[in-house]
Parts: structure tokens; C-alpha cells; sequence
């Protein structure tokens, strides 16, 4: 069980005098603070490379009298009679009912993350021992969240635990809902304290206890045990500044070095002009600035390794010695942006990164969700390819390898895929905000579906296409030029005009990249292609494929017709033997897509180019005419249809061009 291993691995580095890579690092950014007035709540869940996360949707469940809760370190609670249906983050792999329920959300629109490590002094502790029997860390979302319609509830329910059976281990909880954030520490056996999060502020907290003075008299902003101070008072190891406990000072253990690093790295990236030094005396919880920050500036927090700095890990010197915030030991990381307009059964968006998010790709998921789809609840401990987490730990542990080798452009995909996702939300999550609550539910679904698959699909094509880049570049050498070693995995999704870039600003031959979707272009052919005024139907339907009017005829992009062709009896795929030059249509198998797939063609007059590579359909060389258009290759509809079980028709009436599949 994680406690028993937590607590080996702990001993291992106190005798070792490691770096502990295991744990957590939390943020907090206020609406006033955050650049769309939208709060935010994050968490990278920090444990192992390689321990499977998945996203679920918990119903609504009825109890009868008497039955209890049970979790696998022997803390008990009453079932209430009714619990409310929420979205979790659980572990995959559930040795004995360790559920770990990261993160989630509920039915009213309540979030919660949940749990940061921490421990309090030996005094403390020797005060108020940690019980045997009390909540343990694991079951906190999974206790909390289908019971309470408000954050203030969920605090109150953990005091009612505290109080009644304390804690077994010691913890920073967040839980915030569409009204106000509240944060609160876990102390010892009983004694805890929680505040109402203010607005104008941000914080960064690792695996310690931040808060400072606090006034337990202020019931609005602070819900504390009966005897946070008196214990302390009485025992004899109470701090008190200008009359109010120093909660810190009383109860937290010294800083260890990880914490600092983490503190000092966390604060300055939100905000460099505060300009700590990581040798600070100590850090404040709560943090104040002019800076707005973003939703995209968490996403990089929790990827960062202090590069720039002296202390960045990715340096030699510091391997082992230095505790980034983005570790490859992230199991999954998690950033829940509170939507205040949203309706409260959706309550915000749930970014979830399988895996450590330095090279994963953020999914939004919609608080109100009512569905998952299989890749993601897939459970179990080994790896499968139709899991999410596995497909994209995969993409995660090759491009770790070398970072600038293999994963720098895989970043830079998903950072680009992230943009067109934040941009794209805002569009869409108008329609939930106009709708009413059950079909705002239906649309949060939907999308949240399509995200969910598409994200899958995207690492499936990476995990797919950096293992042959990995194959091929894990050689002896003896026959490859000093360019080809130094060949970067470019993922196709990026586009071949990237590509193109990406090689010309290394001064990478086009050709030498091993498996690259390019098809090269050839010899300027003196005509023109404007775009085409003719629609395209497919089997009935308005279809997304453009075409250029060139010479008399319409060409349209080849992996366009196999994007649109994809889910009918007609799809084809589309690979490239950059050796031979020849492109190859290959009729029945499934299309690999290509990012830049159905993108809207320019108005613009292009120039053309005759097209250079040979064209196979079933291993046949075809005599086709086709052109080169921005590094994409064009081909009349009725040269490529009849070798792949389609017809092409034309309505003169519509202006119509008319596609029929099996």
C-alpha cells in the first residue's frame, strides 16, 4: 500500500541523503489575479513513472441505514442517504481499494484536490499523534466530494472527521466551488486549520505547511479545531506574533531543501519580478501581484525545471541535488479552472496531463460531465496501448530520454494544440452558458468525449511514430551521416510545412529524416491555382473538402480526401517511402491523420508546382498527373476514386461535386 511504501521510501532518503521525487506541488491564483477572472486550483500528483491514472464518472448512489464507508488503511464513515454524482481522477491500480481519487468534481458544482504531503514537528506530533484509525489521504475526494453542494460544507465535513477520528497522515486540501476557494491543513491527530482563499493573491506550496498568523476568532474567513491553539499553549511550543498563532512557526517542520526549491522556483515563475532569493528565510503562503496570470502560465508551472536559472535540472551539476516542480515522476497533473458564468452542474473545466505534463497535452473536461470512454478507466498495473495513461506515459518516457533529440517538438505540438484548445473553449462554452442545465450537460459530454479521443488519438500517432524514430536513431551508426544522428522526431501532426522549416533551420537534408509523411516538391510548372467555387457533398451531406481550380480541372489535397473519407467503407491511408519517393495509397486501412488535415484553403492565387513522386495505389504504379501546392500534393477526384471503391458525380445545377462511398 502507497502509505507503507511512502513511509520506506522516506527512511531510504533520510539514510541516503537524497532528493525526494515523490510527492506534490499545489497553486492557487485568485480571480483578481487571474487574467480571465476565472480562480484556479492545481495539483501536480507527484509518485511514480509508471502508475496508471484514470478519469471517471461517479453516479449518484443510494444507502441504507447503517452501511459505511471503508478504506484500505481502516478508517471508517457513515454512508449518508443520498450521495451526489461527481468526476474523479483515481488511481488505475488499486491494490486493495486504494482509490486515490486525485481530483474532482461534483454534480453542484464543487471542486476538489486533494492531498499535498505534509508533517508537522516533533513537538506537535508528540502533542496530538496521528491516529490509526483516522481519514487517510487516499480516501479524502472519494469521502468528501459526493457529500457536500458548497466548499465551506467540505471543510466542515473534514473537521467533523478531524474531530471525531482524526488523520492518519498529515495534509494540505483545497476545495473551492463558483463562490470562493478554501484552503486547508491537516495537522496532527486532530488539530487542523482552514481559511477562505482571498481573491487578490496567488500562492505555490510543496510538501509543507504554509500558513502563518491567523486569527481563529475571524469565523467568516477561518474554521479551526476547538484546541489549534490551546494544545500548543499548554504543551509549551506555541508561536504567537502580535497576539494570533504563527501556525507555521507552531506546528511545521523545518524546510527541507526540496520544499525550498520548489517555493523559490514556483513564486518567481508566476511572478520574476519578486526576484526571491532561494535562500529566503522563509516564504509566505499567500503571494500579492500586479501580474495577471494565465491559464497557460499554470500549465507551464507545472512543467518547469528552472531553466535558465542556475538551479535548472535539466544541467549535469544538478542531477539529484535540485527538486524541479516539473519531475518525470508526475503521474498526472491536473488544473481546475472555476467558471463563474458556467451553470453550476458544470461548474468549470477540469485540464487533466497523463502522465508528467512536461511532454503530455492538457485535455479540458467539463465539470458536468456524465461520460468517460474507455481508454481512460482502463485499470490494472502493466502497460496496454488502449489505455490513455500508458499511450501517453509512453510519449512522455521517449522524449524524456533527450529532450531537444526527441521531445522538444512533441512539445511544441502540444503547446500548439493547447492554444487551439483554450481558444476554441471560449467559442463553445458559450453554448453552455446559454443552454439549460440538462442539455448544458449533453453539450459538456459531447465535447468533452471528442477531447478525450482525439487527445488519445494524437499520443497514440506520436507514441507510434517516436518509436520508429527511436528505432531507427538506436543503431550502431556505422552507416548513417552526422546530420541523420542528429535527426529530431518532428510528429507529423505538426505539418509537413513545419517539418520543411524545422530541418531548413537545422540544416537537415529533407530526405534524411527517417519515415517522414514529406512528399518533396518538384520543378515549378508556370500555372496557377485559384480556389475552387465548387462545393463538395459527401454521400448527401456538406462536406469540409476544398479543391484548386488548376488549368481547367479541380485538384484537391490527397490527405484531405482521406480525412473525409476516414469513417466510410471507402477510407484509404496515405504513407510516404521517402527513399523511393513514392507515395502510397494504401485502399481499406485506417487514415493516420495529419494535422494539418481539412485546414482552409487561402484565396489566394498559388503558385504550382509539377508534382515529383511517383503515386501507387495496392503496390500498382498509377500514371497520374498531380501538383505541389505549399508542399501538398494535389490529384483530380477521379483519378484517386476508382482505386478505392468511391464514385465521383458533378450537379451542373449546384455547382455541386457529388462523392459516393460503400
Amino acid at each position: 500500500m502507497r502509505k507503507r511504501i511512502s513511509f520506506l521510501l522516506t527512511l531510504l532518503l533520510v539514510l541516503g541523503n537524497l532528493t525526494p521525487t515523490f510527492a506534490c506541488t499545489a497553486t492557487i491564483i485568485g480571480k483578481n489575479v487571474s487574467a480571465d477572472g476565472n480562480p484556479i486550483i492545481a495539483r501536480t500528483e507527484d509518485w511514480s513513472s509508471s502508475y496508471n491514472k484514470t478519469f471517471i464518472v461517479v453516479p449518484a448512489k443510494t444507502y441504507a441505514p447503517g452501511d459505511m464507508y471503508e478504506d484500505a488503511y481502516g478508517f471508517t464513515w457513515p454512508m449518508p442517504k443520498q450521495t451526489y454524482k461527481y468526476i474523479a481522477v483515481p488511481d488505475g491500480y488499486q491494490e486493495d481499494g486504494d482509490i486515490f481519487e486525485a481530483a474532482g468534481w461534483n454534480e453542484y458544482g464543487v471542486a476538489m484536490t486533494a492531498t499535498v504531503t505534509a508533517e508537522c514537528n516533533e513537538a506537535a506530533l508528540e502533542a496530538d499523534p496521528l491516529t490509526d484509525d483516522g481519514i487517510y489521504e487516499s480516501s479524502m475526494v472519494t469521502v468528501v466530494l459526493p457529500r457536500i453542494k458548497t466548499a465551506k460544507e467540505g471543510v466542515e465535513l473534514l473537521g467533523t472527521i478531524m474531530d471525531e477520528k482524526g488523520c492518519q497522515e498529515g495534509a494540505v486540501v483545497i476545495i473551492a466551488d463558483q463562490k470562493e476557494i478554501w484552503y486547508m491543513e491537516l495537522l496532527t491527530g486532530h488539530q487542523y486549520c482552514a481559511v477562505k482563499y482571498p481573491d487578490d493573491c496567488y500562492s505555490v506550496f510543496p510538501n509543507c505547511f504554509m500558513l502563518g498568523r491567523v486569527d481563529v476568532s475571524d469565523k467568516d474567513n477561518v474554521y479551526a479545531s476547538e484546541d489549534l491553539v490551546n494544545l500548543p499553549k499548554t504543551r509549551g511550543f506555541l508561536v504567537e506574533e502580535n497576539g494570533l498563532i504563527n501556525i507555521k512557526k507552531t506546528y511545521a517542520e523545518p524546510l527541507a531543501d526540496g520544499n525550498r526549491d520548489r517555493l523559490w522556483g514556483g513564486i518567481n515563475f508566476l511572478d520574476p519580478s519578486k526576484n526571491i532569493p532561494h535562500d529566503a528565510k522563509e516564504f509566505d503562503l499567500f503571494q500579492k501581484t500586479s501580474k495577471k496570470i494565465s491559464l497557460e502560465d499554470v500549465m507551464e508551472l507545472q512543467r518547469y525545471r528552472y531553466e535558465g536559472t542556475p538551479y535548472d535540472v535539466n544541467l549535469p551539476e544538478n542531477k539529484g541535488k535540485v527538486r524541479a516542480i516539473g519531475v518525470i515522476e508526475q503521474s498526472e497533473c491536473h488544473i481546475i479552472q472555476i467558471k463563474n458564468d458556467y451553470p453550476k452542474e458544470l461548474g468549470g473545466v477540469l485540464w487533466v496531463a497523463m502522465g508528467n505534463a512536461e511532454h503530455a497535452m492538457y485535455v479540458p473536461i467539463i465539470g458536468g460531465t456524465a461520460k468517460s470512454i474507455e481508454p481512460y478507466y482502463l485499470t490494472g498495473n502493466q502497460y496496454t496501448p488502449d489505455s490513455a495513461y500508458w499511450t501517453m506515459r509512453g510519449v512522455s518516457a521517449l522524449s524524456g530520454l533527450d529532450r531537444e533529440l526527441y521531445g522538444k517538438y512533441v512539445r511544441e505540438y502540444y503547446k500548439k494544440e493547447e492554444a487551439r484548445l483554450i481558444k476554441e473553449l471560449k467559442e463553445k462554452e458559450k453554448e453552455f452558458i446559454k443552454a439549460g442545465s440538462k442539455k448544458a450537460i449533453e453539450l459538456a459530454t459531447s465535447y468533452t468525449v471528442e477531447k478525450l479521443q482525439k487527445a488519445y488519438d494524437d499520443a497514440t500517432l506520436i507514441y507510434k511514430e517516436l518509436n520508429t524514430h527511436f528505432f531507427d536513431l538506436a543503431c550502431d551508426q556505422v552507416y548513417k551521416e552526422d546530420y541523420e544522428i542528429r535527426t529530431p522526431y518532428v510528429p507529423s501532426l505538426l505539418g509537413e510545412e513545419r517539418l520543411a522549416e524545422i530541418y531548413k533551420e537545422l540544416s537537415i537534408p529533407l530526405e534524411s529524416g527517417p519515415a517522414q509523411p514529406l512528399e518533396k516538391p518538384g520543378e515549378t510548372s508556370g500555372k496557377t491555382a485559384a480556389l475552387s467555387t465548387q462545393k463538395v457533398t459527401l454521400n448527401g451531406t456538406a462536406s469540409a473538402l476544398q479543391g484548386y481550380f488548376i488549368d481547367g480541372s479541380n485538384y484537391y489535397k490527397l490527405r484531405d480526401l482521406a480525412a473525409i473519407l476516414a469513417v466510410t467503407g471507402s477510407k484509404f491511408n496515405v504513407t510516404y517511402d521517402a527513399g523511393k519517393g513514392i507515395i502510397e495509397i494504401l485502399p481499406g486501412k485506417a487514415y493516420e491523420k495529419s494535422g494539418s488535415d481539412l485546414s482552409a484553403l487561402s484565396a489566394a492565387v498559388k503558385s504550382v508546382k509539377a508534382g515529383s513522386q511517383g503515386i501507387t495505389a495496392k503496390g500498382e504504379a498509377l500514371s497520374i498527373e498531380g501538383y505541389n501546392i505549399d508542399g501538398y500534393n494535389y490529384y483530380k477526384l477521379r483519378d484517386i476514386v476508382i482505386h478505392i471503391d468511391c464514385s465521383v458525380d458533378y450537379n451542373e445545377k449546384d455547382n455541386t461535386v457529388i462523392l459516393l462511398t460503400k
